[in-house]
């Protein structure tokens, strides 16, 4: 039996009689949504009914209200081919949002067809949308409603500045901020938090396939790390996204996946039965047997019949009026809009085509410039002629940055219609959009000329390619630089590729080879990196340019540092810099200087890494590079520490973070943090653990996950070395929830060996050891990750009872770097193995070993050792009067598994019948407190002896 659909989104019920009123009132029955509040998005087209995705419409409320009740962000793929209903899904949705009585902040944001996905596009429309921006307005409106917007959301004024800049330079109306990639994201991520602190927020990030991998990035990266938000993000794409991110939302948290499928054969009959009144069945059978289950196939066959006068709108929906004749459908989608086409005036179908290239939105005033040079004013008729006939669409929603543009209703439609154009056409339509657009002197518009010049370049004949690719190159370079300030390395690698292949061999290819170097290493593409600058350095070895030689080997050393390739890159710099020679351009010299000191530093050669550090620190003044300085001194300060001269790396790491306060970075600051952390330990445990806590806060707010990473793991290592594991096992969880990096692969099992060999649990210490050892193997060049590992292995051999290979470890992370961070508590760990091992001779030289360090600490820690040695050469009244001394000191420093350890030495050596040894108490409570098996064992076996154990 056929359906019998109402028209319109009302039904009529009847005449009532109702109280107060003398005659009846007819009646009728809301039946569907057809906008949202005040009319909002009500389209004059009919609109199909909503068929066949009711389940699909349920799970999106369903994982709003879990995003809103749970208070955590939320990520759903919606996937499908051209025409399946993505966006009408979306669009019921919306209404169903906008409906709900607790607000919904609702963002929209589309990634354009051409280029390759324009570098972050899609984000920028939902800040527009936000703060009210249109797509034209003039950049000192936007700035105002932009701080006005901040100030709405972000209460913090540090926070709303460091937000305003960034969102600013997103859309082009504010200079690149300090920071890198990692940084812009935290600020990005940071305003649309604030936005869901107000109310449950959703981003629908339209066409993906075509986004820039930076975005992509940037959508999973919310998943991560604005986790605890009520944020539902809804991305819309076709399959090929797929051919880009095989693993698209694996390992993901709170991830949800919709493949739409066709539509039944009934579902098709009753969206065409919804469509028109008493429609044949022979029509619903010819369209069924075609569409393949796509609704848009329907929609768009009546539309045809709209077209060629068969069908008339009546009452709100469509009626047959004419002879169907021999109803002739084309076999696909595609053939289907192409008929449709095929059916308008040459002009209006001239239209639709120019319209295509300008894009899937536009304003008329572009249409216009493409257009026969006619006006906006003189396009208006024509482009309601087409809106009537359901090709286009008037935006009129108030917060649209698109608000008074037009826009296809269907994305199939503007690849038809520019499909039909012939290819020179094609390059003279799309070479023109270039060139109206770059007019427009608009930055966020920079990728989106580049790729109009781009398919101009590809589509324009032999003869008239060569003049095009050149405005082509430049845009695509200046795209490409946009892309790294935006945070997109992979979408700027890309453009510097287009670039390079319209590029002939000379100079300028050479500084796109540059180019792409410096953004793949970015990228962490870094055999990539160095093929392409490999390239670069050979042309400007052979062209005797040694100032481009030497820049581009300064990024080669990045990406060989990358890879802890550190001997090469040393010796890579080295000769690039002898080659400068003194006329060198300072520069070019002063980055080099500072590659070698950060080569030196992390490779364990601290003297050669001062000796560059004044190099590089002298030229970096003298061109006012603050953050040049900045970089050089982080590595001047570890290199002073491992020579021994440790106040003064204090001071300047002190002087490092008053730096990175005034530059406002807050990637700088967690680096200095970082860095203060590691030095101030010996003089102040706590302030030292603190900075490390403070330095991963940062880390994170700054978004770089593997800064936080390595702090996380500090944080637990200073933690279990200063008594506090309840801190250190927060942190190790926290680790483990972050995504499996290098870093994390290195310092989780480390940790995790650490707290299980304290605790006793042997087995699963020694399995963790045996993993991070594979990691560390793999960084054999980068000294501290060798220096850890070693300082923690002999930390679980002491906590195990095996003595002698505790002070070997610990030995052989002192010979590796005498005075370094990791080589105090080498120090500690081999002279406590060699006093329970009763070897007087390993003591003093741990002792001797001690002297460069200084801090109340190592005061303690020395005091500690004294006492027992003092005990095994007999001078016991000496030794207990130490101890004493040793114990006030670390009780002082608030160490309390130090203290411990210190009162489990003293009854360990002046045996449990020393009147002192009574005292133990306090370790036996602070062990039993920890719950440090191992020590708690040792301590009351030797308790219960007259004598101290051999």
């Amino acid at each position: 039996m056929t359906p019998s659909w109402p028209s319109g989104g009302f039904s009529e019920v009847g005449e009532l009689q109702l109280k107060g009123k003398s005659e009846p009132v007819t009646a009728w029955r809301a039946l569907r949504v057809v906008a949202q509040r005040r009319g909002v998005g009500r389209s004059e087209a009919l609109e199909a009914p909503f068929v066949g995705r009711a389940e699909e419409l349920r799970l999106m409320k369903d994982l709003l209200a879990a995003t809103e009740r749970e208070h955590r962000a939320r990520l759903l793929s919606v996937m499908g081919v051209p025409g399946i209903g993505k966006t009408r899904l979306v669009w019921e949705f919306a209404k169903y949002t906008d409906g709900l009585v607790e607000p919904v902040h609702w963002h929209e944001g589309r990634s354009p067809a051409y280029g390759d996905g324009i570098t972050f596009w899609a984000l920028g429309e939902m800040v527009r949308m936000r703060a009210g921006i249109g797509e034209s307005e003039e950049p000192g409106s936007s700035r105002a409603k932009l701080s006005a917007c901040v100030a709405e959301f972000v209460a913090d004024e540090r926070d709303r500045r460091w937000v305003g800049a960034s969102l600013a330079h997103l859309l082009g109306i504010g200079e690149a901020p300090p920071g890198d990639r990692n940084e812009l994201f935290s600020a990005w991520r940071s305003f649309f938090e604030a936005v869901a602190d107000t109310a449950t927020t959703v981003m629908v990030f339209e066409d993906l396939q075509w986004a820039d991998a930076g975005l992509i990035d940037f959508v999973e990266s919310i998943l991560e790390w604005s986790s605890n938000h009520p944020i539902l993000v809804v991305t819309l794409a076709r399959p090929e996204l797929l051919d880009s991110r095989p693993a698209w939302g694996a390992g993901q948290h709170s991830f949800a996946a919709l493949h739409l499928e066709p539509l039944s054969e009934t579902e098709m009959g009753d969206l065409l039965h919804g469509l028109v009144e008493g429609v044949p069945d022979e029509v619903v059978e010819a369209v069924r047997a075609r569409s393949e289950g796509v609704p848009l196939y329907g929609v768009e066959t009546v539309r045809m019949l709209v077209d060629r006068g068969v069908l008339v709108r009546e009452d709100g929906s469509y009626r047959l009026v004419g002879e169907l004749g021999s109803l002739q459908i084309p076999d696909t989608l595609h053939a289907l809009v192409a008929a449709r086409l095929d059916a308008l005036s040459p002009e209006e179908r001239s239209l639709l085509q120019d319209a295509a290239v300008v894009g899937r939105t536009f304003p008329t005033e572009a249409l216009a410039a493409l257009h026969g040079g006619e006006t906006a004013a003189s396009l208006e008729p024509e482009l309601r002629d087409l809106v009537r006939k359901e090709f286009l669409y008037l935006e009129t929603a108030p917060r649209s940055p698109q608000r008074g543009q037009h826009g296809f209703v269907q994305g199939i439609i503007a690849e038809v219609a520019a499909a039909t154009l012939a290819r020179h056409d094609r390059s003279a339509k799309h070479l023109a959009v270039a060139r109206h657009l770059e007019s427009l002197g608009d930055e966020e518009l920079t990728g989106l000329v580049a790729a109009h010049y781009v398919e101009a370049q590809r589509a324009a004949p032999e003869t008239e390619a060569t003049e095009i690719a050149v405005g082509a190159r430049e845009w695509l370079s200046r795209a490409g630089k946009r892309a790294l300030s935006l945070g997109s390395p992979e979408q700027a690698l890309a453009f510097f590729e287009q670039a390079l292949e319209m590029t002939p061999a000379g100079p300028e290819h050479a500084l796109l080879l540059e180019a792409a170097g410096e953004a793949g290493g970015r990228a962490m593409a870094y055999e990539k990196a160095m093929a392409r600058l490999e390239e670069a350095i050979a042309y400007y070895d052979a062209a005797g340019d040694h100032d481009a030689a030497g820049r581009a080997t300064a990024a080669l050393a990045r990406a060989l540092g990358g890879l802890d390739r550190y001997s090469e890159a040393i010796e890579r710099v080295e000769r690039a810099f002898e080659a400068l020679g003194d006329e060198g351009e300072e520069r070019v010299r002063a980055g080099l200087a500072c590659e070698l000191t950060v080569a030196h530093a992390n490779s364990g050669s601290p003297a050669r890494a001062l000796e560059w550090s004044e190099t590089a620190l002298v030229l970096a003044e003298q061109l006012d590079d603050i953050a040049l300085v900045a970089q050089t001194i982080v590595s001047k300060s570890y290199a002073l520490y491992n020579l021994g001269r440790h106040l003064e790396a204090v001071i300047l790491a002190r002087g490092h973070v008053a730096l990175a306060e005034a530059a406002g970075s807050l990637r700088d600051l967690a680096l200095a943090q970082s860095l203060l952390g590691l030095l101030v330990f010996e003089e102040n445990p706590r302030e030292s653990l603190f900075a490390t806590m403070e330095a991963a806060d940062l880390a994170r707010r700054a978004g770089d996950r593997l800064l936080e990473m390595w702090k996380l793991g500090d944080t637990a290592e200073g933690s279990l070395f200063l008594g506090d594991w309840g801190r250190a096992r927060t942190a190790i969880a926290e680790l483990e929830e972050r995504e499996p990096t290098s870093v994390r692969r290195v310092t989780l099992p480390i940790r995790k060996a650490m707290l299980a060999a304290l605790t006793g649990e042997s087995a699963t210490a020694a399995a963790a050891l045996k993993e991070a050892g594979e990691q560390v193997a793999a960084s054999s060049e980068f000294l501290a990750a060798r220096t850890t590992y070693l300082v923690d292995r002999s930390l679980v051999s002491l906590a195990a009872g095996d003595l002698d290979a505790a002070q070997r470890e610990a030995g052989d992370a002192v010979a590796l770097e005498p005075a370094g961070t990791n080589s105090r508590h080498a120090l500690a760990i081999r002279a406590r193995a060699c006093l329970w091992l009763r070897d007087t001779v390993g003591v003093q030289e741990a002792l001797l070993a001690m002297r460069p360090f200084r801090g109340r600490w190592m005061t303690a820690e020395r005091l500690t050792m004294e006492a027992g040695l003092a005990a095994l050469e007999g001078r016991v009244q000496e030794a207990a009067e130490t101890y004493r001394k040793a114990v006030e000191a670390w009780r002082a420093l608030d160490c309390t598994l130090d203290l411990a350890l210190c009162e489990l030495d003293r009854v360990l050596l002046l045996g449990p019948d020393h009147p002192d040894a009574t005292m133990a108490k306090e370790a036996r409570d602070i062990f039993t407190e920890l719950g440090a098996k191992p020590f708690l064992e040792r301590l009351n076996h030797a308790a219960r002896l007259e004598q101290v154990p051999d």
